[in-house]
C-alpha cells in the first residue's frame, strides 16, 4: 500500500495485481486493481477493478488498449454529434436574427437528427484500435471526456457546415421568398457536409476504408438523401424538389472542399498528439 500511495502522490496512474486476501487493500487503493481469475481469492476479486480469467499477465496489454480505444471512440462520437447540433442551431439562429427564410423545415430537421445522424455516429464507436493510443500517457481517472481539443474540433466541423450551407443559401436564393428548390439545396448541402464530418471524425489512425460500418452507413444515408430529393412521394413528405445536375455539382464541390479542410485538421491533430506524447515521455525520463 505504501508503494501504491507513493506513486499516486507523484501523480502516476497505478495498476496493482494480486490474488490473495492480503493484496485486497492495495488492489482497492490502486487506480486499477487487477485480480487473478483462477487462483485469486474472492476477497481479491471483489476489491479489483479487472479480473484476468486466464491468469495471464499479457492479457493486461490488450485490455488497456481496448479501454483507451473505447474512450477515444466515444470522443469521436461526441465530436460528430455536437458539431451537427451546433451547426443546426447556429444556422437556424442566424437565419432568424437576419430575418431570412428558414433554410430547413421541421421534417428536414427531424430527419437530420434522428435518421441521418444516428447510424453514422453509432458506427464511429466501432473504429479499429489506433496503435498510437498506447504511446500516449495514461489519463487521470477524473479526466473529462469533453476536452478543449474536442471542443475545438466541434467548432471547426460546425463552422464548415454552417459556412457551406450559408453559401448555398446565398447561391440558390433568387428572391426574398425561399422556394422548394432553394430549401432543398440548403437541406442537401447540410446533410452531405454532415456526412463528410462523420467520415472525417473517425479515429486519427483509422484509414478511410478501415471502418467498413461507417462507410456503409454513410453511403446508405447519402442514397437516402438522394431519395428524398428525387423520389416523388418522398418529395411530398419532406417538401423537396428535384435538383439539377449543376445544383448537385455545386454541393458536391463544397463537400470536396470540406473533405480537404478536414484532412488538414486531422494532419494537425496527429502532429499535435505526437508532440504532446514526445513531451510527456521526455518529462518522465527527466
Amino acid at each position: 500500500m505504501a508503494i501504491v500511495e507513493a506513486f499516486q502522490a507523484r501523480g502516476r496512474v497505478v495498476a496493482m495485481t494480486g490474488d490473495g486476501v492480503n493484496d485486497a487493500p492495495a488492489l482497492k487503493m490502486a487506480d486499477i486493481g487487477i485480480s487473478m481469475g483462477k487462483s485469486g481469492t474472492d476477497v481479491a476479486k471483489e476489491a479489483a477493478d479487472m479480473i484476468l480469467v486466464d491468469d495471464n499477465f499479457s492479457t493486461i496489454l490488450p485490455a488497456v488498449e481496448e479501454g483507451k480505444s473505447i474512450f477515444h471512440n466515444i470522443q469521436n462520437f461526441l465530436a460528430f454529434q455536437l458539431s451537427t447540433a451546433a451547426a443546426a442551431l447556429t444556422l437556424i439562429t442566424l437565419s432568424t436574427m437576419l430575418g431570412l427564410s428558414n433554410p430547413l423545415n421541421a421534417m428536414q430537421i427531424l430527419f437530420i437528427n434522428i435518421l441521418m445522424d444516428g447510424p453514422p455516429s453509432q458506427s464511429l464507436g466501432v473504429d479499429p484500435v489506433d496503435p498510437a493510443v498506447m504511446r500516449r500517457p495514461p489519463r487521470k481517472k477524473n479526466a473529462p471526456i469533453i476536452t478543449k481539443h474536442l471542443l475545438l474540433r466541434v467548432l471547426f466541423s460546425a463552422s464548415i457546415i454552417v459556412c457551406g450551407t450559408l453559401f448555398i443559401y446565398v447561391f440558390a436564393l433568387q428572391d426574398s421568398d425561399m422556394s422548394r428548390r432553394e430549401q432543398t439545396m440548403t437541406f442537401t448541402c447540410f446533410v452531405i457536409l454532415d456526412l463528410v464530418s462523420a467520415v472525417q471524425n473517425r479515429g486519427l489512425g483509422c484509414g478511410l476504408f478501415q471502418n467498413k460500418m461507417l462507410l456503409t452507413t454513410v453511403s446508405i444515408s447519402f442514397l437516402s438523401q438522394l431519395g428524398l430529393v428525387y423520389v416523388p412521394f418522398m418529395q411530398k413528405i419532406f417538401q423537396t424538389a428535384a435538383l439539377s445536375g449543376r445544383d448537385l455539382g455545386v454541393i458536391l464541390g463544397l463537400a470536396g472542399i470540406s473533405f480537404c479542410l478536414h484532412e488538414g485538421r486531422r494532419w494537425f491533430e496527429r502532429r499535435r498528439d505526437a508532440e504532446e506524447t514526445y513531451a510527456s515521455v521526455m518529462e518522465e525520463l527527466a
